[in-house]
């Protein structure tokens, strides 16, 4: 017989049946122990009207329930599942105790999380509910995430906004751009769980990265026993791409250890247009240079990370990461340059064959403990990462004729090699403090050292056919940036509809270059970053979210590197060592409510960026056109996002994004070019699923994402849509994915860009149309362990209050 006591005391007063009161509680097992996190469900027929769970001490509470009759569903997670039915017409308080014969053998978890979830202070994206994650790479699935939008150069930009730094499981990723996407192209995504957004990030994470931070949650499985999966993937664009991958994960005792093997043959065949029209100077000077480059590149990427948790007593847990990912980069690139001149034309033709290689190793080792019954948590990590790539390119340059195209001279012949290495080291500490039943107190403390080493050397082919080496492009560049910081974080919760959140990040900065042995970077600052949030729930469990930030973007380690990488012999990209950091500051309302129309939310916001770095092609000497990141000036922005979802039909789910805004750049670039740009920004995407055949396990989705013309930094960018349909086939493990991508071939980039007299058109098209197959395979147990469960370093920050 089960055996439940609960006490029901109600109050004297009573309410007409349109009256709200409040319910609460207190759920505790048969030692009186409180039962966290456990679901309490309230319904009228077979509605569900009410959510909410356990604290850490057991309580839970719905502030405001309209009077009527209601049944009550308690699901403690070990224990059985519990029905109460009440009347309920005055506050009312409803402990439950649960005896020990209650207790369950074991679970099966089959609860589902909705699609989005908004809290204080990220708006989270459960992709593991979509069938984004099947056959597809992590990069993938962010370019569909809503706000974001990703650039084939690696940019990601959050609502508008560029400079977005990149976490896994909490932990940050130091690469950027190119190395960052290649990173996270080669990860599989069929394990990937959310991804979080976070515009207005916490004080607890680094005030690196002003658009703000994109965590990306990969799942540790709790399952008793081994658990994992297979993947097989095939994509056909001009060229073929093949992947494969293992996870395993096994928890048996005390002990969790998982690894996760992929690798993958990438291949694609992008193409490059470049018209450049040039100020005139004269009857005799170049008017115009027209550039068309194909190219083929392949890119090998194996990858393996291997972990293990070991848990020490109930409540400390040590755990062990190493992860390693590589890149083999072969690219040919052959690219026709005309010039025209007001009588006569010339013809070049520029083959470039690049070697290109990287490797990164991280090793992360993690401590976790409760210190006392209050729940006091103690977070140490330390990381060790090295990166260490090999960049060489071959260049030769031939004069043609302009009719028949045949070679009449070579012109230029050099080649190139930047190795780069990157070392870094951080330890971290993290603790959280409740203090009462409705505050807490996070404090933390971080120490990172890196260091960045290049070694350029540019070498020109002689006529006596010997290599010699071009003292004026060849550098050796060193780079030391370490980062010291502190934060506190205070919560609080002033009653049941209002809390707050503060937080103060302190962080200095010492960076130090030298370039051929000369110090060029001598840099010594220290900067207060606070954050504060101010969360209100109306009775109808609508939340008003207010939140003011200010972060620093920190150029990427390739951006200060001087290294020049031609696309021919007169176009170069240049980095730059002496950028300075970018100050960000953003105000930001955020409004969410559920209904029978669906989940929405919405978003105000004004951002101001200062001293912004930006790349803009300029014509440094000659027709040569260079492209160098510099320190222009400043950019604000005012926008507003919805994100929207909802089960229209029982076959049919919605989830969308929109995004709106006005941006305004100024500033000067090279000393010489005024920015002045005020321009509109519309991004709007959807994402459709359709149950084909519940039974047969058939479905399809279809995805559109539309971002519409705007005009930043003197750089116009035209219209760009990204569409995707895939069709996916459960067969009780097994899921088949039958994709196509950019159908209409209209994933590109355009951009018309304006430095007073110059003028510069790219139309850049990056190999996306394709089709893809994909195959994978579940195996294991589904059976959890409830003595598993445990707060760890991958779980969502703590001390946030919902």
């Amino acid at each position: 017989m089960l055996k439940i006591t609960a006490t029901i005391l109600f109050s004297f007063i009573f309410y007409s049946t349109y009256a709200q009161v409040s319910v609460r509680g207190k759920i505790t097992d048969n030692n009186q122990h409180p039962m966290a996190f456990a679901t309490i469900s309230v319904q009228q027929g077979n509605i569900v009207v009410y959510n909410t769970f356990t604290d850490s001490t057991g309580h839970y509470r719905f502030p405001d329930i309209k009077t009527g009759n209601y049944k009550f569903l308690i699901r403690p997670g070990a224990f059985r599942d519990t029905s109460i039915s009440l009347v309920i017409h005055a506050d009312t308080t409803l402990n439950i105790q649960y005896d020990k014969v209650q207790m369950l053998s074991e679970v099966i978890v089959r609860s589902k999380k909705p699609v989005f979830e908004r809290t204080i202070d990220r708006l989270r994206f459960n992709v593991a509910g979509t069938d984004l994650v099947y056959g597809n790479n992590i990069w993938d699935v962010v370019e569909k995430t809503p706000l974001i939008n990703a650039s084939s150069d690696g940019t990601l930009e959050i609502a508008g906004t560029s400079g977005a730094i990149v976490y896994i499981n909490n932990k940050k990723k130091i690469l950027s751009g190119n190395a960052l996407k290649n990173y996270l192209s080669s990860i599989p995504s069929d394990n990937l769980e959310a991804i979080e957004v976070m515009t207005t990030p916490p004080s607890k994470y680094d005030a690196e990265g002003g658009a703000g931070i994109i965590n990306i949650i990969i799942k540790k499985n709790k399952e008793e026993g081994l658990n994992g999966n297979a993947v097989l993937s095939t994509r056909q664009s001009a060229v073929n791409s093949q992947a494969a991958s293992v996870y395993l994960n096994h928890r048996k005792g005390k002990w969790n250890i998982y690894t996760d093997i992929y690798a993958g043959n990438r291949k694609r065949k992008p193409e490059f247009n470049k018209n450049i029209y040039y100020p005139s100077n004269g009857t005799d000077s170049l008017a115009q240079r027209h550039i068309n480059s194909s190219n083929e590149f392949r890119v090998l990427y194996p990858g393996a990370s291997l972990g293990a948790d070991y848990q020490l007593n109930r409540n400390h847990v040590i755990g062990l990461l190493f992860d390693f990912s590589g890149d083999w980069h072969k690219e040919t690139r052959d690219a026709y340059s005309r010039d025209y001149y007001p009588h006569a034309d010339s013809l070049r033709f520029t083959n470039n064959n690049d070697d290109l290689n990287s490797q990164t190793y991280a090793l992360n080792f993690n401590y976790q403990g409760k210190l006392d019954s209050t729940g006091t948590t103690l977070s140490v990590d330390v990381d060790v990462l090295e990166y260490r790539s090999g960049n060489k390119s071959l260049s030769k340059t031939q004069t043609l004729d302009t009719d028949t195209y045949k070679p009449l001279l070579t012109k230029d012949w050099f080649r190139s090699s930047s190795p780069q290495d990157i070392s870094n080291k951080s330890v971290k500490a993290d603790l959280e403090w409740p203090i009462g039943k409705k505050a807490s107190l996070d404090l933390g403390a971080k120490i990172s050292l890196s260091s960045i080493h290049n070694d350029l050397v540019f070498e020109n082919w002689t006529p006596d056919y010997t290599w010699e080496k071009d003292f004026t492009r060849s550098n050796l560049f060193r780079y030391d940036e370490n980062v010291s910081s502190l934060y506190a974080i205070w919560n609080s919760e002033i009653n049941a509809r209002w809390s707050y959140q503060l937080g103060m990040r302190v962080e200095n900065t010492v960076a130090k270059g030298w370039l051929n042995g000369s110090k060029v970077v001598n840099r010594n600052y220290t900067n207060v970053f606070p954050t504060a949030f101010l969360k209100y729930t109306t009775a109808k469990e609508r939340t008003y979210v207010l939140a003011v930030s200010s972060r620093i973007t920190r150029p990427g380690f390739w951006d200060v590197n001087p290294f020049r990488m031609y696309t021919t012999d007169q176009t170069y990209f240049e980095g730059n060592p002496f950028l300075m950091p970018s100050k960000y500051y953003r105000q930001e309302l955020s409004h969410t409510l559920e209904g029978k129309t669906g989940t929405y939310t919405f978003q105000l916001a004004a951002s101001q960026l200062l001293d912004e770095f930006y790349a803009l092609p300029y014509n440094p000497s000659g027709n040569i056109i260079a492209n160098k990141k510099t320190n222009y000036g400043n950019k604000y922005s005012y926008s507003g996002a919805m994100v929207y979802y909802n089960k229209l039909l029982p076959w049919w789910t919605l989830s969308g994004s929109l995004l709106t805004g006005y941006v305004i750049s100024r500033g000067k670039y090279a000393d010489s070019v005024d920015i002045n740009n005020e321009s509109f920004l519309l991004s709007l995407s959807a994402n459709q699923t359709f149950t084909i055949s519940k039974k047969r396990g058939l479905s399809c989705t279809v995805i559109a994402k539309n971002t519409f013309p705007v005009t930043i930094v003197n750089t116009k960018i035209s219209n760009r849509l990204e569409t995707e349909i895939r069709l996916r086939k459960s067969i009780q493990n097994f899921n088949i994915v039958l994709s196509a991508q950019d159908l209409f071939k209209s994933n590109m980039d355009r951009y018309n860009i304006m430095l007073d007299g110059l003028r510069i058109i790219d139309k850049n098209y990056h190999d996306t149309r394709s089709v893809a197959l994909s195959v994978s395979y579940n195996f294991g147990k589904s059976t959890v362990k409830s003595k598993r469960d445990r707060d760890t370093g991958n779980d969502d920050v703590k001390g946030r209050i919902m």
